[in-house]
């Protein structure tokens, strides 16, 4: 790593008659701690390793249990799970089939053991910013630390966003509302009220997260927390041992207002979201920690990734039909299909008459979709970043402008530039949920 350093010398290596400039590694430290700023997703992250010269494949190996149903296979584990909602009978009659022994019983009731090997590879990914010599002899500012901190804090992103988009392709999904897939989100029967009405299908539920939790539990989740007991400060409040999950703020905006039950019903309405403010003096939270509901302690991510526009069509293509007036966030394409089976240039265009789509071969100018929201379930030992052995998270490197050579035959030019490796592998995808709902704008 090589770098001009101000004030001390101006050589291309920081090397002085007196030894090495400490101050370099000053500018690197702040690079560093940018990069190193935000981990909303990282923190729960397992970390696995794996030694140079191995290739850029890391694989790893689980068992799956014999008593188990199998992941993919059996249709009763998307509903139940791995071993809850079982039967009396279909436990009692796999007793007296399978593990049953009769008087003088030989080589019976024989099973097999079943192991799953998951891979991932590595990417390399950097960027960099260059610079001239005029910004050494006339800026007013520490440049030196500031590029550095600027790339840091990308680098730090695109970190996020690598765990974000992995963590994100798990296929344990849950819908919000009627929806069985993503284009069907904010409709309801593709019957959707312009004027907002059934707004509140698709948004996230007090039901909607206990439907999470019970799922999570059957697939044997282990929860991130313990329960917190509250504190003897006043209007502080005790959270269940719990899950965390990752929200946008789009998503916590919606949080903030759910009620459970109603006044005609008990005489009151209870807010079941409880802010991190009423439980913070009883335990450590999480970074980006916003509040907690039933089993679940919110984290709130700026950066939580949306996916626009990818809901059900706002508003049906035909003229005569209202504008939308709801609260939902929602996506305006230009020159888009109404489509219910697909997008952009290989859409066929709809037109609705009440319940009834019609391919009318119409065009329009624009089409509103609703934008999708994810709630990502991130527990412990589903996810893992793999690092390389030897090698840092991240590398910063730095060239002043006054180290002369072909490429720099004037002395004019410098730069700094990062490079970090990654890999994610998703270890317990039945594990990762994934929850899909509608949000309000």
């Amino acid at each position: 790593m090589v770098s001009n350093v101000y004030g001390t010398t101006n050589r291309a290596t920081g090397d002085s008659t007196h030894g090495q400039n400490t101050i370099i590694h000053y500018y690197d430290k702040a690079g560093v701690k940018a990069a190193n700023a935000v981990s909303v997703y990282a923190q729960f992250a397992d970390r696995r390793s794996m030694p140079l010269k191995m290739g850029t494949t890391y694989k790893v190996s689980k068992w799956l249990h014999i008593f188990d149903r199998i992941d993919g296979t059996d249709a009763d584990f998307a509903t139940k799970g791995y071993l809850t909602s079982r039967s009396q009978a279909e436990v009692s009659a796999g007793l007296a089939s399978d593990a049953a022994l009769a008087e003088g019983a030989g080589a019976v009731n024989k099973q097999t053991i079943s192991k799953v090997t998951l891979s991932t590879n590595f990417a390399r990914y950097g960027e960099m910013i260059d610079y001239t010599d005029e910004v050494e002899m006339f800026a007013e500012d520490m440049v030196q630390v500031h590029y550095r901190e600027e790339l840091g804090m990308l680098a730090n992103r695109r970190a996020e966003d690598l765990i974000q988009l992995d963590m994100l392709s798990t296929t344990n999904v849950l819908f919000g509302g009627v929806a069985t897939e993503l284009k069907e989100l904010g409709d309801a029967d593709d019957d959707t009220a312009t004027d907002g009405t059934n707004d509140d299908i698709a948004r996230v539920t007090y039901d909607l997260i206990r439907n999470a939790v019970r799922l999570l539990v059957r697939n044997r989740a282990m929860k991130n927390t313990s329960i917190v007991t509250g504190s003897t400060k006043i209007d502080t409040r005790t959270v269940n041992k719990a899950f965390y999950a990752i929200i946008g703020p789009e998503v916590k905006f919606d949080l903030e207002g759910l009620t459970r039950g109603n006044v005609t019903d008990n005489g009151t309405t209870e807010y079941v979201y409880v802010p991190a403010y009423k439980y913070a003096d009883a335990t450590n939270l999480a970074e980006g920690e916003v509040g907690a509901m039933n089993d679940v302690r919110f984290i709130e991510s700026e950066s939580a990734l949306v996916y626009a526009g990818q809901g059900s069509a706002v508003a049906p293509a035909a003229a005569a039909d209202p504008t939308y007036t709801g609260t939902l966030s929602t996506t305006t394409f230009a020159n888009e299909a109404a489509v219910i089976t697909g997008r952009g240039a290989t859409a066929q265009v709809w037109e609705r008459t009440g319940d009834t789509w019609v391919n009318s071969g119409a065009t329009v100018a624009a089409l509103e979709y609703y934008d999708v929201f994810p709630i990502l379930f991130p527990t412990k030992g589903s996810f893992a970043t793999v690092g390389l052995k030897g090698h840092g998270k991240i590398k910063f490197n730095a060239q002043a402008p006054s180290k002369i050579e072909l490429s720099n035959p004037y002395g004019t030019q410098g730069f700094f530039s990062y490079n970090m490796w990654y890999a994610g592998i998703i270890l317990r995808e039945e594990r990762l949920l994934k929850v899909l709902v509608t949000a309000s704008a």
